[in-house]
């Protein structure tokens, strides 16, 4: 019992309800309130019922075992704060993104884009698309992106700022912002998976681009993706076991919009809203790391960094993944159980970081179809 953490603290306060009120009503002193909430000892289990009605929610849930039925935290994936904070993350994972010949099979062989076109990114980021794309589209090709940080605005100026290209970069949030302009593509990188409404956002590129414009998007099915990491040494069938995840996924969906499985989706979305020839292939980068591998050390820390595992968490950090987890859906135990698996993850890497071997799929899914 000493590990369950007691709800009683957050139902008080959501309650609006001091300590001595809470005493009073069980017959306790305050102190004895005091001590159940900072974990020094347990109230009586004669008394769970009392407290669980007194709340109006189960025994269960007072002792952390069960969703707490508090109002629901949407993630803040879809937020300029919440991408302003992760630049570095993204400067350590978009370079295991894309095989350059890939995107110029693309854009020579499937899109067969021959004429000089004016492209328009939605959630631009630092600027790394455009580095891949720009340069291996006809001369004479313009660029504009739009993203709702304006930190990434910023570095996109520097990042870009020796490109060959003519270069537009606009802070503003797509759902709101006006486009004055007709495109002849618009473009979209891992930016649907992470916003409340795809769908909305999918109108918004349609929209945007002229009469046989092209809409593109490049994202991600998160069990494809949670089922592409096999390290070398550990058990494959841990890291695949996704537990609480599909309900969390699920949740999320219900709750937010934000779809876990957006990258299958997309296609139908396109058909739905009137794109034309709609198709769709498969990222071909896989990658594999190895202690031979140039710049492997860089390699490994940029993984470690981007997917957390650089550092031991504290107990209070734990809680709160906890926390978050079980009120996005998961029960207590399942809870633990991902946080556990990727605190072995962690201690995994970070013991055998000079010699380990991995290998990563996002499996990104590129759809695309014409106005």
């Amino acid at each position: 019992m000493s590990n369950v953490k007691l709800q009683i603290f957050r139902l008080r306060k959501s309650k609006g309800i001091s300590q001595k009120e809470l005493a009073d009503y069980l017959n306790v002193s305050a102190q004895t309130v005091s001590k159940w909430e900072n974990g020094i000892c347990m109230p009586d289990i004669s008394l769970l019922p009392e407290i669980a009605g007194y709340f109006q929610v189960s025994v269960d849930e007072i002792l952390g075992l069960t969703l707490s039925s508090e109002e629901y935290i949407p993630s803040k994936t879809h937020t300029k704060e919440y991408w302003g904070e992760r630049l570095e993350y993204m400067k350590r994972t978009r370079d295991t993104f894309w095989n350059v010949d890939y995107m110029e099979h693309l854009v020579n062989h499937v899109w067969c884009i021959h004429e000089p076109v004016n492209v328009l990114e939605f959630g631009c980021g630092y600027g790394f698309l455009a580095s891949l794309l720009m340069p291996l589209l006809p001369e004479g090709s313009t660029y504009t992106g739009i993203d709702q940080s304006e930190a990434l605005i910023e570095e996109a100026k520097v990042f870009l700022k020796d490109s060959s290209f003519p270069i537009s970069l606009i802070n503003g949030d797509f759902y709101e912002y006006s486009i004055s302009k007709k495109y002849d593509i618009c473009i979209a990188q891992v930016v649907l998976r992470h916003v409340n409404e795809p769908e909305k956002v999918l109108q918004l590129m349609y929209r945007s681009v002229k009469k046989d414009g092209m809409v593109i998007c490049i994202d991600v099915n998160r069990e494809i993706e949670a089922d592409g990491l096999y390290v070398d040494g550990m058990d494959y069938s841990l890291l695949c076991e996704e537990g609480g995840m599909r309900k969390l996924w699920q949740k999320e969906l219900a709750y937010q919009g934000r779809d876990y499985a957006i990258g299958m989706r997309i296609p139908f979305y396109m058909q739905k809203i009137g794109l034309r020839d709609v198709d769709i292939r498969m990222n071909d980068r896989v990658n594999f790391t190895h202690p031979n591998l140039k710049d492997y050390e860089k390699i490994v820390e940029d993984f470690m960094i981007s997917n957390e595992l650089d550092k031991i968490s504290g107990k209070k950090e734990e809680e709160n993944t906890i926390d978050f987890f079980m009120n996005h859906g998961m029960e207590r135990a399942e809870a633990e159980q991902c946080y556990r698996r990727k605190e072995m993850k962690g201690d995994y890497f970070r013991e055998h970081k000079e010699k380990i071997t991995y290998l990563q799929l996002h499996g990104f899914l590129i759809s695309y179809g014409w106005r």
